[in-house]
Protein backbone atom coordinates (compact mmCIF):
# COMPACT_ATOMS: atom_id res chain seq x y z
CA UNK A 1 0.00 0.00 0.00
CA UNK A 2 2.83 2.65 0.78
CA UNK A 3 4.07 2.35 -3.09
CA UNK A 4 0.58 2.49 -4.34
CA UNK A 5 0.60 6.17 -4.73
CA UNK A 6 4.19 7.72 -4.46
CA UNK A 7 4.47 11.56 -3.67
CA UNK A 8 8.33 11.37 -4.53
CA UNK A 9 9.64 13.69 -6.74
CA UNK A 10 6.70 16.18 -7.09
CA UNK A 11 7.18 19.63 -6.28
CA UNK A 12 4.83 22.30 -4.42
CA UNK A 13 3.02 23.20 -7.51
CA UNK A 14 2.21 19.41 -8.33
CA UNK A 15 0.06 19.08 -5.19
CA UNK A 16 -3.02 20.59 -6.50
CA UNK A 17 -3.15 18.15 -9.08
CA UNK A 18 -2.74 15.27 -7.55
CA UNK A 19 -4.73 13.52 -4.64
CA UNK A 20 -2.54 13.12 -1.13
CA UNK A 21 -2.63 9.36 -0.73
CA UNK A 22 -4.09 9.42 3.02
CA UNK A 23 -7.07 11.12 1.12
CA UNK A 24 -7.34 8.69 -1.62
CA UNK A 25 -7.54 5.90 0.90
CA UNK A 26 -10.35 7.23 2.59
CA UNK A 27 -12.43 8.12 -0.19
CA UNK A 28 -11.75 4.04 -1.05
CA UNK A 29 -12.77 2.95 1.99
CA UNK A 30 -15.89 5.40 1.42
CA UNK A 31 -16.70 4.09 -1.20
CA UNK A 32 -16.44 0.31 -0.88
CA UNK A 33 -18.30 0.90 2.08
CA UNK A 34 -21.05 1.86 -0.17
CA UNK A 35 -20.89 -0.70 -2.93
CA UNK A 36 -20.64 -3.62 -0.13
CA UNK A 37 -20.84 -3.35 3.70
CA UNK A 38 -19.42 -6.59 3.90
CA UNK A 39 -16.12 -6.19 2.14
CA UNK A 40 -12.54 -5.34 4.10
CA UNK A 41 -9.55 -3.18 2.55
CA UNK A 42 -6.16 -5.29 4.17
CA UNK A 43 -3.43 -3.62 3.41
CA UNK A 44 0.06 -4.81 3.10
CA UNK A 45 2.58 -2.07 4.94
CA UNK A 46 5.66 -2.94 5.86
CA UNK A 47 6.73 -0.14 7.49
CA UNK A 48 7.57 0.76 11.45
CA UNK A 49 4.34 0.80 13.42
CA UNK A 50 4.24 4.51 14.25
CA UNK A 51 3.64 4.84 10.13
CA UNK A 52 1.07 1.62 10.03
CA UNK A 53 -1.48 3.74 12.34
CA UNK A 54 -1.05 6.29 9.74
CA UNK A 55 -2.51 4.00 6.87
CA UNK A 56 -5.56 3.01 9.40
CA UNK A 57 -6.27 6.45 9.57
CA UNK A 58 -5.12 7.16 12.91
CA UNK A 59 -7.68 8.29 15.46
CA UNK A 60 -10.52 8.16 12.68
CA UNK A 61 -9.45 5.16 11.45
CA UNK A 62 -10.84 5.83 8.19
CA UNK A 63 -8.61 4.08 5.69
CA UNK A 64 -7.91 0.57 5.83
CA UNK A 65 -10.11 -1.96 7.63
CA UNK A 66 -6.69 -4.38 8.26
CA UNK A 67 -2.98 -4.51 8.46
CA UNK A 68 -0.26 -7.44 7.97
CA UNK A 69 1.42 -7.10 11.55
CA UNK A 70 4.55 -7.65 10.15
CA UNK A 71 6.83 -7.17 13.34
CA UNK A 72 4.66 -9.36 15.73
CA UNK A 73 5.19 -12.27 12.64
CA UNK A 74 8.60 -11.95 12.91
CA UNK A 75 8.82 -11.88 16.44
CA UNK A 76 7.53 -14.91 16.23
CA UNK A 77 9.58 -16.64 14.56
CA UNK A 78 12.70 -15.39 16.44
CA UNK A 79 10.84 -16.87 19.29
CA UNK A 80 10.18 -20.17 17.81
CA UNK A 81 13.82 -20.49 17.03
CA UNK A 82 14.88 -19.32 20.42
CA UNK A 83 12.36 -21.46 22.23
CA UNK A 84 11.74 -18.42 24.11
CA UNK A 85 8.18 -16.43 24.41
CA UNK A 86 9.54 -13.47 25.40
CA UNK A 87 10.51 -11.92 22.10
CA UNK A 88 7.26 -12.49 20.86
CA UNK A 89 5.44 -10.85 24.09
CA UNK A 90 7.66 -8.12 24.20
CA UNK A 91 6.22 -7.62 20.28
CA UNK A 92 2.78 -7.84 21.54
CA UNK A 93 2.77 -5.64 24.59
CA UNK A 94 4.17 -2.63 22.60
CA UNK A 95 2.05 -2.90 20.02
CA UNK A 96 0.02 -0.01 19.63
CA UNK A 97 -3.84 0.31 20.01
CA UNK A 98 -6.19 1.22 16.88
CA UNK A 99 -9.27 2.83 16.36
CA UNK A 100 -12.04 0.25 17.34
CA UNK A 101 -13.02 0.16 13.67
CA UNK A 102 -9.42 -0.70 12.88
CA UNK A 103 -7.74 -3.85 13.41
CA UNK A 104 -4.23 -5.83 13.04
CA UNK A 105 -4.32 -9.29 10.55
CA UNK A 106 -2.17 -11.47 12.43
CA UNK A 107 -0.19 -14.31 9.73
CA UNK A 108 2.16 -17.14 9.94
CA UNK A 109 2.71 -17.09 5.78
CA UNK A 110 1.93 -14.65 3.12
CA UNK A 111 2.76 -15.37 -0.76
CA UNK A 112 5.97 -13.34 -0.87
CA UNK A 113 9.23 -14.45 1.00
CA UNK A 114 8.36 -14.90 4.81
CA UNK A 115 10.33 -11.56 5.68
CA UNK A 116 12.89 -10.84 8.72
CA UNK A 117 13.45 -7.68 7.68
CA UNK A 118 11.99 -6.11 11.35
CA UNK A 119 14.58 -8.07 12.84
CA UNK A 120 18.35 -7.26 13.04
CA UNK A 121 21.17 -9.12 11.76
CA UNK A 122 22.25 -11.27 14.52
CA UNK A 123 19.01 -11.88 14.79
CA UNK A 124 17.93 -13.06 11.76
CA UNK A 125 21.03 -15.08 11.17
CA UNK A 126 19.43 -17.26 14.21
CA UNK A 127 16.04 -17.40 12.83
CA UNK A 128 18.07 -18.29 9.46
CA UNK A 129 20.18 -21.13 11.41
CA UNK A 130 16.93 -22.43 12.93
CA UNK A 131 14.03 -22.52 9.76
CA UNK A 132 16.66 -21.91 6.66
CA UNK A 133 20.22 -22.83 6.79
CA UNK A 134 20.72 -23.63 3.07
CA UNK A 135 21.27 -20.92 0.74
CA UNK A 136 18.28 -22.66 -1.36
CA UNK A 137 16.05 -21.94 1.94
CA UNK A 138 16.67 -18.02 1.57
CA UNK A 139 15.96 -14.92 -0.30
CA UNK A 140 17.40 -11.64 -1.33
CA UNK A 141 18.88 -11.75 1.97
CA UNK A 142 16.46 -10.90 4.44
CA UNK A 143 13.61 -13.91 3.89
CA UNK A 144 12.76 -17.31 3.91
CA UNK A 145 11.21 -19.06 0.88
CA UNK A 146 9.84 -22.11 2.64
CA UNK A 147 6.45 -22.85 4.65
CA UNK A 148 5.84 -23.62 8.07
CA UNK A 149 5.87 -27.70 8.33
CA UNK A 150 8.84 -28.14 6.65
CA UNK A 151 10.88 -25.36 8.25
CA UNK A 152 9.99 -26.86 11.66
CA UNK A 153 10.90 -30.24 10.64
CA UNK A 154 7.45 -32.06 11.44
CA UNK A 155 6.71 -34.69 8.78
CA UNK A 156 3.04 -34.88 7.18
CA UNK A 157 1.99 -38.13 8.96
CA UNK A 158 4.43 -37.26 12.24
CA UNK A 159 4.31 -35.06 15.62
CA UNK A 160 2.45 -31.89 14.93
CA UNK A 161 2.51 -30.43 17.79
CA UNK A 162 4.39 -26.99 16.99
CA UNK A 163 2.58 -26.85 14.04
CA UNK A 164 -0.82 -26.91 15.41
CA UNK A 165 1.32 -24.40 18.47
CA UNK A 166 1.77 -22.14 15.92
CA UNK A 167 -1.97 -21.82 14.86
CA UNK A 168 -3.25 -22.06 17.53
CA UNK A 169 -1.24 -18.75 18.92
CA UNK A 170 -2.18 -17.59 15.32
CA UNK A 171 -5.96 -17.66 16.15
CA UNK A 172 -5.71 -16.55 20.03
CA UNK A 173 -3.67 -13.55 19.35
CA UNK A 174 -6.12 -10.09 18.86
CA UNK A 175 -7.43 -9.13 15.85
CA UNK A 176 -8.22 -11.50 12.64
CA UNK A 177 -6.24 -14.61 11.99
CA UNK A 178 -5.14 -14.69 7.86
CA UNK A 179 -4.61 -17.84 6.51
CA UNK A 180 -2.42 -18.44 2.94
CA UNK A 181 -3.61 -21.18 0.78
CA UNK A 182 -2.36 -24.47 1.95
CA UNK A 183 -1.57 -23.61 5.36
CA UNK A 184 -5.38 -25.44 6.95
CA UNK A 185 -3.63 -28.78 5.49
CA UNK A 186 -0.35 -27.77 6.52
CA UNK A 187 0.96 -27.68 2.75
CA UNK A 188 5.25 -27.58 1.86
CA UNK A 189 6.93 -25.29 -0.70
CA UNK A 190 8.87 -26.52 -3.76
CA UNK A 191 12.53 -25.23 -4.03
CA UNK A 192 12.71 -26.39 -7.27
CA UNK A 193 10.47 -22.99 -8.47
CA UNK A 194 12.01 -19.75 -8.67
CA UNK A 195 12.37 -17.29 -6.09
CA UNK A 196 8.90 -16.66 -4.28
CA UNK A 197 6.90 -19.12 -6.68
CA UNK A 198 8.72 -21.94 -3.57
CA UNK A 199 5.71 -21.82 -1.88
CA UNK A 200 3.62 -20.50 -5.03
CA UNK A 201 2.33 -23.94 -6.08
CA UNK A 202 -0.76 -25.28 -6.81
CA UNK A 203 -3.28 -26.06 -4.14
CA UNK A 204 -3.52 -30.06 -3.24
CA UNK A 205 -6.92 -30.81 -3.16
CA UNK A 206 -6.43 -34.50 -3.94
CA UNK A 207 -4.08 -37.40 -4.11
CA UNK A 208 -4.54 -37.29 -8.11
CA UNK A 209 -3.03 -35.48 -10.99
CA UNK A 210 -1.60 -32.26 -10.54
CA UNK A 211 -2.62 -32.75 -6.90
CA UNK A 212 -6.32 -32.07 -8.35
CA UNK A 213 -5.73 -28.56 -9.07
CA UNK A 214 -6.59 -28.35 -12.93
CA UNK A 215 -6.73 -31.21 -15.79
CA UNK A 216 -3.90 -29.62 -17.80
CA UNK A 217 -0.39 -30.98 -18.68
CA UNK A 218 2.00 -30.72 -15.94
CA UNK A 219 3.97 -28.38 -17.95
CA UNK A 220 1.64 -26.07 -18.33
CA UNK A 221 0.90 -25.38 -14.87
CA UNK A 222 1.77 -21.81 -13.75
CA UNK A 223 4.17 -24.01 -10.87
CA UNK A 224 5.45 -27.24 -10.51
CA UNK A 225 3.25 -29.65 -7.79
CA UNK A 226 5.37 -29.67 -4.93
CA UNK A 227 7.03 -33.15 -4.73
CA UNK A 228 8.70 -35.35 -2.08
CA UNK A 229 7.07 -36.25 1.28
CA UNK A 230 4.70 -33.39 1.19
CA UNK A 231 3.21 -33.68 -2.31
CA UNK A 232 -0.25 -34.41 -3.00
CA UNK A 233 0.01 -37.63 -2.34
CA UNK A 234 0.52 -37.36 1.39
CA UNK A 235 -1.04 -33.86 1.92
CA UNK A 236 -4.29 -33.09 0.38
CA UNK A 237 -7.77 -31.81 1.32
CA UNK A 238 -9.71 -34.83 0.49
CA UNK A 239 -7.75 -37.18 2.65
CA UNK A 240 -7.98 -34.61 5.42
CA UNK A 241 -11.01 -33.58 5.22
CA UNK A 242 -13.45 -36.60 6.87
CA UNK A 243 -10.34 -37.09 9.48
CA UNK A 244 -11.11 -36.06 12.75
CA UNK A 245 -7.30 -36.58 13.73
CA UNK A 246 -6.01 -34.26 10.56
CA UNK A 247 -4.76 -30.80 10.39
CA UNK A 248 -7.59 -29.47 8.45
CA UNK A 249 -10.01 -30.85 10.89
CA UNK A 250 -7.54 -28.79 13.93
CA UNK A 251 -7.80 -25.26 11.96
CA UNK A 252 -11.34 -25.39 10.95
CA UNK A 253 -11.69 -25.94 14.97
CA UNK A 254 -9.86 -22.87 15.32
CA UNK A 255 -11.42 -21.27 12.96
CA UNK A 256 -15.18 -21.80 14.83
CA UNK A 257 -14.06 -21.24 17.96
CA UNK A 258 -12.34 -18.02 17.09
CA UNK A 259 -15.65 -17.06 15.87
CA UNK A 260 -17.19 -17.99 19.47
CA UNK A 261 -14.74 -15.81 20.97
CA UNK A 262 -15.47 -12.19 20.47
CA UNK A 263 -12.85 -11.07 22.83
CA UNK A 264 -9.77 -12.37 20.36
CA UNK A 265 -11.16 -10.20 17.31
CA UNK A 266 -12.01 -7.18 19.69
CA UNK A 267 -10.57 -7.59 23.15
CA UNK A 268 -8.37 -5.87 24.86
CA UNK A 269 -4.44 -7.75 25.62
CA UNK A 270 -2.44 -8.02 28.64
CA UNK A 271 0.65 -10.23 28.38
CA UNK A 272 0.93 -11.72 31.89
CA UNK A 273 3.86 -12.46 33.93
CA UNK A 274 5.05 -16.04 34.46
CA UNK A 275 7.74 -17.94 35.11
CA UNK A 276 8.55 -19.67 32.36
CA UNK A 277 10.51 -18.02 29.71
CA UNK A 278 9.36 -20.49 27.15
CA UNK A 279 5.90 -19.68 27.71
CA UNK A 280 3.26 -16.65 26.20
CA UNK A 281 0.87 -16.18 29.08
CA UNK A 282 -1.95 -13.39 27.66
CA UNK A 283 -5.30 -12.58 28.53
CA UNK A 284 -7.79 -10.71 26.62
CA UNK A 285 -10.98 -9.21 27.93
CA UNK A 286 -14.08 -7.63 25.58
CA UNK A 287 -17.19 -6.77 27.45
CA UNK A 288 -17.07 -8.39 30.67
CA UNK A 289 -15.83 -11.47 29.11
CA UNK A 290 -12.49 -13.16 29.79
CA UNK A 291 -10.11 -15.58 27.90
CA UNK A 292 -6.79 -16.62 29.10
CA UNK A 293 -4.41 -18.17 26.21
CA UNK A 294 -1.32 -20.14 26.63
CA UNK A 295 1.28 -21.11 24.70
CA UNK A 296 4.94 -23.37 25.10
CA UNK A 297 7.51 -22.62 23.01
CA UNK A 298 9.55 -26.08 23.69
CA UNK A 299 8.92 -29.69 24.65
CA UNK A 300 8.73 -29.17 28.18
CA UNK A 301 5.20 -29.83 30.46
CA UNK A 302 4.94 -27.45 32.94
CA UNK A 303 2.66 -25.92 35.47
CA UNK A 304 1.99 -22.70 34.67
CA UNK A 305 1.40 -19.66 37.56
CA UNK A 306 -0.75 -17.17 36.67
CA UNK A 307 -2.99 -14.15 38.09
CA UNK A 308 -5.61 -11.72 36.50
CA UNK A 309 -7.21 -9.24 37.81
CA UNK A 310 -11.19 -10.97 37.62
CA UNK A 311 -14.13 -9.76 38.72
CA UNK A 312 -17.15 -11.70 39.57
CA UNK A 313 -15.78 -15.50 38.11
CA UNK A 314 -17.58 -18.60 39.61
CA UNK A 315 -13.83 -20.58 40.64
CA UNK A 316 -13.33 -22.04 37.14
CA UNK A 317 -12.30 -21.11 33.57
CA UNK A 318 -13.81 -23.89 30.99
CA UNK A 319 -10.94 -25.54 28.06
CA UNK A 320 -12.46 -24.04 24.68
CA UNK A 321 -9.80 -26.51 22.72
CA UNK A 322 -9.26 -29.48 24.60
CA UNK A 323 -12.77 -29.58 27.53
CA UNK A 324 -12.58 -29.57 30.91
CA UNK A 325 -11.94 -27.25 33.34
CA UNK A 326 -9.20 -25.28 35.47
CA UNK A 327 -9.52 -23.66 39.02
CA UNK A 328 -9.54 -20.06 39.56
CA UNK A 329 -9.28 -18.78 43.40
CA UNK A 330 -10.76 -15.84 44.41
CA UNK A 331 -7.70 -13.27 43.97
CA UNK A 332 -8.13 -14.53 40.56
CA UNK A 333 -4.88 -16.69 40.57
CA UNK A 334 -4.79 -20.58 39.31
CA UNK A 335 -2.25 -23.37 37.97
CA UNK A 336 -2.70 -24.56 34.61
CA UNK A 337 -0.69 -27.94 33.34
CA UNK A 338 0.88 -27.25 30.00
CA UNK A 339 2.02 -30.08 27.93
CA UNK A 340 5.53 -29.30 25.75
CA UNK A 341 4.53 -27.53 22.28
CA UNK A 342 1.11 -27.24 24.53
CA UNK A 343 -1.62 -24.67 23.89
CA UNK A 344 -4.66 -23.94 25.69
CA UNK A 345 -7.66 -21.25 25.45
CA UNK A 346 -9.16 -21.11 28.69
CA UNK A 347 -12.36 -18.82 29.15
CA UNK A 348 -13.15 -17.58 32.52
CA UNK A 349 -16.98 -18.39 33.63
CA UNK A 350 -18.47 -15.16 35.66
CA UNK A 351 -21.66 -15.54 37.69
CA UNK A 352 -23.66 -14.08 34.96
CA UNK A 353 -22.40 -16.15 31.86
CA UNK A 354 -24.13 -19.74 31.28
CA UNK A 355 -22.95 -19.39 27.40
CA UNK A 356 -20.70 -22.65 28.36
CA UNK A 357 -23.19 -24.43 31.05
Amino acid sequence: MPYLIETEGMGPDDAEDFPEPHDFLRDLREFLALRDSEAIMLGEVNLPRSQQLEFFGGADGDELDMQFDFVTMQQMYLSLARSDARPLARSLAERPATAVRSQWATFVRNHDELTLDKLDTNERQEVFDAFGPEPEHQLFGRGLRRRLPPMLGEEPDGDQRRTRMVYSLLFSLPGTPVLFYGEEIGMGENLAADDRQAVRTPMQWTSGGNGGFSTADADALPNPVVTGPWSPEHVNVADQVDDPGSLLTFVSHLARRYRQSPELGWGELEVLDQPHAHVLAHVVRYRGAVLLALHSFDDVEVQVEVSFAADRHDGSMVDLLGGGEVAVADDGSATVPLAGYGYRWLRLRTLEDDRLR
